[in-house]
């Protein structure tokens, strides 16, 4: 039983040690470089990037001759079907224009095998308005995965921040709580005593209660920022993750509004991919326009005839083809309005995002510039309420204030710690918001470039 007990507690420490090394640790930029590597959104865009690209890749082929090879084989009674055969073949004899045999031929075998060379001369402007609109979306598709890009660095820096505050909001809350605690403890002794009411009792209970709840409040906000960051980072939820101590920096001054529209007009991703979009949206309209022009095509056929497999006859053919369409029931019409309204829908998303552009930058700087004097405040207000609680405090021990007075500060310094805290998260997200507004935050090197 002993040696049992040995060996299942071996097992846990082994399962435990596993755990643990299992657990990876994220500093702020291995967070960011795991999320853009691994988020599956992510991925996908970057797999719509490829299929554009495979489009673009059909509409050039489109421009280029194209070469087939055929081989059937065929067996007919058909009197045309089996003089032609004999043509065919080059197996005509006298005998075969008898009336008698070309009326009732009996069965003709025939095997034929084709190599036929198709070029296109001229569309009408079609091919290469329908490679201009590929290229165009495989452009927009591009650009629309680099803002992805951006969008998916700023969520998984906003969600580790959020981690690293909401790991410093749950100490502060154990150190509310000890302080509650040790105020409960020295409030009940003292009540026994007789040295207090018991009013001062309840009020430390109560207050321990509601700082424990608080507390717990606090554990519920840390798991779940951890699981937003997992879910940034493309991890499975159950994956064990600590964090790299966080470096606050400084939000560096910003610049006018005026000069960080221009920049963002001329950097955001979004928006050159609606520009992109309109571009393409143009080239449809060039594509729907040319059906009504001729297209040219020059066509060049080498054929083999036998009445069994092989290539004992051949005969070749070359030939140009003009063709027009003169009616087509309005459907082309059709094409071409449809086609319009694409355009001017494009453009005017285009001058939709312009707008939508510059409004992202005026509110990023302007939550920039309020996180900036949030958080020169509440540094000040903290060391104010910390040297209060001192105080209070020190009076409290000379008996000359009250228990309510002392929780009272506490509880002031405790707020104000957290609002610290929030506000100096609220400014480095505030200062990486504004780059993503302008277009111009910062991202590693995609893997394998």
């Amino acid at each position: 039983m002993s040696h049992r007990i040995i060996r299942t507690a071996a097992l846990g420490l082994m399962l435990g040690l596993g755990t643990q090394v299992a657990a990876e640790s994220f500093d702020r930029e291995q967070a960011v470089r795991h999320a853009l590597a691994h988020n599956p959104e992510l991925l996908a865009m970057r797999e719509q990037v490829a299929a554009a690209g495979g489009r673009t890749q059909a509409a050039q082929g489109a421009r280029l001759p194209s070469l087939g090879l055929s081989y059937s084989a065929r067996s007919s009674n058909n009197p045309l079907d089996a003089f032609a055969d004999k043509l065919n073949t080059r197996s005509v004899t006298t005998p075969d224009f008898d009336p008698a045999r070309l009326n009732h031929p009996g069965t003709s075998d025939l095997h034929m095998t084709q190599l036929a060379l198709r070029l296109p001369v001229y569309a009408g402007g079609r091919v290469s308005a329908s490679l201009t609109s590929a290229e165009e979306m495989e452009n927009h598709a591009r650009l629309q995965y680099e803002r992805a890009r951006e969008l998916t660095a700023f969520q998984a820096l906003r969600a580790w921040l959020n981690v690293q505050a909401t790991q410093e909001g749950l100490a502060i809350a154990d150190d509310a709580v000890k302080a509650a605690q040790d105020h409960a403890r020295t409030t009940a002794q003292l009540a026994r005593e007789g040295r207090i009411v018991v009013s001062d009792r309840l009020t430390a209970e109560v207050n321990l209660a509601a700082v424990q709840s608080q507390r717990e409040q606090a554990a519920t906000r840390l798991e779940s920022a951890r699981n937003q960051l997992k879910l940034v980072m493309g991890l499975p939820l159950e994956a064990g993750i600590t964090l790299a101590p966080a470096a606050f920096g400084t939000a560096a001054d910003t610049a006018n509004a005026a000069e960080i529209e221009t920049r963002a007009l001329a950097n955001r991703r979004d928006l050159a991919a609606a520009r992109a979009m309109h571009q393409a949206a143009r080239a449809r309209v060039l594509a729907a326009r040319a059906v009504h022009k001729p297209s040219v095509d020059f066509i060049a056929t080498s054929n083999w005839y036998d009445d069994n497999p092989g290539f004992d006859a051949h005969s070749s053919s070359v030939m140009g083809v003009v063709s027009l369409d003169l009616y087509a029931g309005g459907r082309h019409q059709g094409e071409i309005a449809t086609a319009l309204a694409e355009e001017r829908e494009a453009q005017w998303r285009v001058q939709s995002l312009e707008q939508t552009v510059r409004h992202d930058v005026r509110e990023a700087r302007e939550n920039l510039r309020e996180a900036r004097a949030r958080h020169a405040t509440a540094a000040d207000n903290t060391e104010r309420a910390k040297e209060n609680v001192r105080l209070v405090k020190q009076r409290y021990g000379q008996g000359r204030t009250l228990l309510i007075d002392l929780l009272q500060a506490e509880r002031s310094h405790t707020d104000a710690r957290s609002e610290e805290l929030v506000s100096r998260v609220n400014l480095e997200v505030g200062q990486a918001a504004l780059q993503l507004a302008e277009g111009t935050l910062p991202l590693p090197p995609e893997e394998g470039q």
